[in-house]
């Protein structure tokens, strides 16, 4: 199917009928809706949205012809239904350019998940036991709505991973009704540092964007830019063109991690930085830069900071050799088209540091590569010490967030007033909720998502009926006893399209989409960067532990579908399960082979969990990927595997406040217990007993 041809589509309703079962002897009841809409055999493409982290991708939809079986009374039928049977990247969208990620495609087995909330349900078990009853809305609402009058201010706290969009902006006019402070989030995965660190350097509210694809060579710290960091699939896209999009022209990567991301095994170099000290590496560089070149447009104030510091003792702390780094640097500062593309992948104490020098250095090299984003509207959910938010507040609303997995809050959780989960899943802290108020599915609802750093907007309108009694989080909110006016797309979107676009336009493309543009420009006048602060003495835990987003389960909501469970590892190959990575000097001290059980400690708790012996692994870094380890999760992800941020400390960024879940310090011991790893492939495909090929 061709592009003019695809987009020629109405989104349609449909309707359902009840057909005879094969074999089925009772007598079926037709239902009250007729069939319309739909035919057997015949499919229909519909733009979509996919929420399965913030990039804000925009999708296309295949929708067939399906059944599922109802109940009436105590007699069951079969209902005929639009089913979506694929999920595919919008041809029309510069973010996916018709790809998607593993994630956006398993987004079908959560709409059809059998653990999904049918309907409102009340906790008739104590906190945590995750039992419920049934209910019906009017009498879940009203419980609500009685108890939320007592309540306002500091009082109030709304969690959510909503992207930037109507559903923020909707329960940003809840709050405000309320008089209850704006929206926060849980701070894994959604980019404040990146966000605090632009608006701090250049002035911009959003996450810069960077012209991978323009580039001739790229300094990448600290951003798995191909892994779980920021837009995967954009970057990836990105990638190629970078590599191979240009004729003669092939870009060269060079990656500064402390951890072999698949960044890091992408890329022509590979930087082990030790944990903490990439404001070290970027300052370091910096300097070199400014011993053969201007300052261009770095502020006097930072080429002083930057031309005073010590050297040596910056090389020391990254601990990559001085002559490795003044071969980069030169490479640097003589190609045409450099940029340094930084993130925070794991959170150190002083990530905020590294992210703004980074940004300097871009201004020192030009800045060609850096793009402002689209200015973020104050809608967006901001993070920072939650736990402390949490101890102030009396009612918590949670909207796709889970403190109980992420923050360890169960103890926070007890002791809140009222608790409302509007997810469609009881997850760890739905567990806590008094009432369930399950939303509509991102596949069942209207929205407009703003692109993750990029200009324009995707847009989505039903196009299947909802499978289960659940309700637009809009009018849930509505019927809270809180009078506000929700956000409906048409009115969203109107006022950012230009003369030659039309809503109709729009809405039948799935979005709009336009260039961003601007230069970048300093606006900050100094630069600081500190030593990393570690959780845990040296001498009693002696290796850094590094949690990260994982590929498959971002950062733990994806734990919950069998797809993803059984998506490989991109390092171990490992399968429902999830290791942790150990380098072979420390497996080899402490007699640990890739399954043996292992126990990893810190003064905040300790795991068990199968090992990955990682012949790429940092020494004395233990890393592990986020995902595992749900206490409840339905039948996929409960009881499964090890959560890292179960043993992570609480301490926070510096500078910006936000949760630093790398920096913390661990034990390892090996656990005399059956090995235990289900892989892919056991063995390296590139290594073996055969040696290399």
């Amino acid at each position: 199917m061709d592009r003019r041809n695809f987009f020629k589509i109405v989104s349609t309703v449909s309707g359902a009928v009840a057909t005879n079962a094969c074999g089925d002897k009772k007598p079926l009841i037709p239902l009250l809706v007729p069939e319309n809409g739909i035919v057997l055999g015949e499919e229909q493409w519909h733009p979509a949205v996919c929420t399965e982290c913030g990039a804000g991708c925009s999708t296309i939809a295949r929708v067939m012809a399906g059944e599922r079986v109802i109940e009436r009374g105590e007699e069951k039928f079969r209902e005929r239904i639009a089913s979506i049977k694929k999920i595919e990247g919008n041809p029309l969208d510069p973010v996916s350019g018709g790809r998607l990620c593993a994630r956006g495609q398993a987004a079908l087995q959560s709409l059809y998940n059998p653990d999904r909330l049918r309907g409102p349900m009340r906790r008739n078990g104590t906190r945590g036991e995750a039992k419920f009853t049934a209910v019906s809305w009017d009498e879940a609402l009203k419980s609500v709505a009685d108890k939320l009058k007592a309540y306002s201010g500091d009082q109030i706290l709304f969690l959510t991973n909503a992207p930037q969009g109507t559903r923020a902006l909707t329960i940003q006019r809840f709050l405000e009704a309320l008089k209850a402070p704006p929206a926060r989030s849980c701070g894994i995965g959604d980019f404040a540092l990146e966000r605090k660190a632009a608006e701090t350097v250049f002035g911009w509210r959003g996450v810069p964007v960077y012209d991978l694809a323009n580039a001739h060579y790229v300094l990448g710290v600290g951003a798995d830019f191909l892994g779980g960091w920021l837009s995967p699939v954009y970057y990836s896209r990105q990638f190629g063109e970078f590599r191979q999009g240009r004729g003669g022209v092939r870009g060269h990567l060079v990656q500064a991690e402390s951890r072999m991301s698949l960044t890091a095994a992408s890329a022509d170099e590979w930087l082990p930085v030790r944990p903490g000290s990439e404001p070290h590496l970027i300052v370091a560089l910096s300097r070199m830069l400014l011993d053969e070149k201007p300052a261009g447009q770095l502020p006097d104030a930072v080429a002083q900071s930057i031309r005073t510091a010590d050297l040596a003792a910056l090389i020391r702390t990254c601990g990559i050799e001085e002559k490795r780094l003044r071969g980069i640097a030169h490479e640097l500062g003589t190609s045409e088209a450099p940029l340094v593309i930084a993130g925070a992948s794991v959170v150190q104490s002083n990530s905020f540091e590294a992210l703004a020098a980074a940004h300097y250095l871009n201004a020192l090299l030009g800045a060609r590569g850096v793009l402002p984003p689209q200015p973020e509207p104050p809608s967006a959910p901001a993070s920072g010490n939650v736990l402390e938010a949490m101890k102030r507040a009396k009612v918590l609303f949670l909207d796709g967030e889970n403190p109980a997995y992420v923050l360890r809050a169960a103890q926070s959780l007890g002791a809140l007033d009222l608790i409302v989960s509007f997810g469609s899943f009881l997850d760890d802290s739905a567990a806590y909720a008094d009432v369930l108020l399950p939303a509509h599915h991102a596949l069942e609802s209207e929205a407009a998502v703003v692109p993750l750093g990029l200009g324009g907007v995707a847009v989505t309108q039903p196009f299947v009926r909802p499978l289960y009694d659940t309700r637009p989080i809009g009018q849930i909110l509505g019927q809270l006893g809180v009078a506000f006016e929700a956000v409906n797309v048409k009115d969203y979107v109107a006022p950012m399209l230009p003369a030659d676009q039309t809503w109709e336009n729009v809405g039948r493309q799935g979005g709009y989409w336009k260039q961003n543009s601007g230069e970048a420009k300093v606006t900050a006048k100094e630069l600081k960067w500190s030593e990393p602060v570690f959780a845990g003495k040296p001498e009693e835990f002696p290796l850094h532990f590094q949690p990260y987003l994982s590929l498959q389960f971002h950062d733990g909501r994806g734990a919950n579908l069998p797809w993803m469970q059984e998506l490989p590892d991109p390092v171990s190959s490992a399968m429902w399960g999830l290791p942790v990575e150990i380098d072979p000097k420390t497996a080899e001290k402490l007699k640990i082979a890739t399954g043996d059980w292992v126990r990893v400690e810190s003064g905040s708790g300790h795991l068990e969990a199968p090992a990955y012996v990682h012949p790429a692994a940092l020494p004395g870094v233990v890393s592990m990927p986020i995902g595992e380890g749900h206490t409840h999760y339905g039948r996929y992800a409960s009881g499964r595997g090890a959560n890292p941020l179960a043993i992570v400390s609480p301490v926070w960024d510096g500078a910006a406040g936000e949760f630093a879940f790398g920096a913390t310090r661990v034990r390892v011991a090996k656990l005399e217990r059956k090995p235990a790893l289900i892989q892919f492939s056991p063995q390296d495909r590139e290594q073996g007993p055969w040696g290399e090929r």
